[in-house]
């Protein structure tokens, strides 16, 4: 198998994608959550359908007689290193370093978007313009 010399695109009607998923509003806070943006606004759900959309593209790939891949470079051999330690004893200069720290933690992304509760959420989607 070769790697083609220029890109090629097909483009694929909507009527060959799976029909479009509905989003429980547990998925979208978890989705929040995890990714930091928000998507309590009819705008932000739509650009968040469309982009699931968009890769369902992947379902119409013909893939058959294609071997999964284990790696990108499985023609080659990969040598790892020895895992030698050259500086250690050092997590309080590591944490000062950080802005948040809880019980000798990393808080991580600090300023975590609060996420609403279904009422909110109900009411703000109720309220947002398209």
């Amino acid at each position: 198998m070769s790697v083609p010399e220029a890109a090629t695109w097909n483009q694929y009607q909507r009527t060959q994608l799976p029909p479009p998923v509905h989003i429980p509003a547990d998925l979208v806070d978890q989705l929040e959550r995890l990714a930091l943006v928000d998507f309590r606004s009819k705008q932000g759900l739509a650009c968040l359908e469309e982009a699931i959309r968009f890769a369902d593209q992947l379902h119409a790939v013909d893939t058959s007689g294609v071997e999964p891949m284990d790696s990108v470079l499985e023609d080659r051999s990969l040598n790892l290193r020895e895992d030698a330690v050259t500086e250690g004893d050092c997590a309080e200069e590591l944490l000062e370093l950080s802005k948040y720290t809880i019980e000798e933690y990393f808080v991580a992304p600090p300023g975590n978007i609060p996420l609403p509760t279904r009422e909110e959420r109900a009411t703000i989607l109720k309220h947002s313009e398209l």
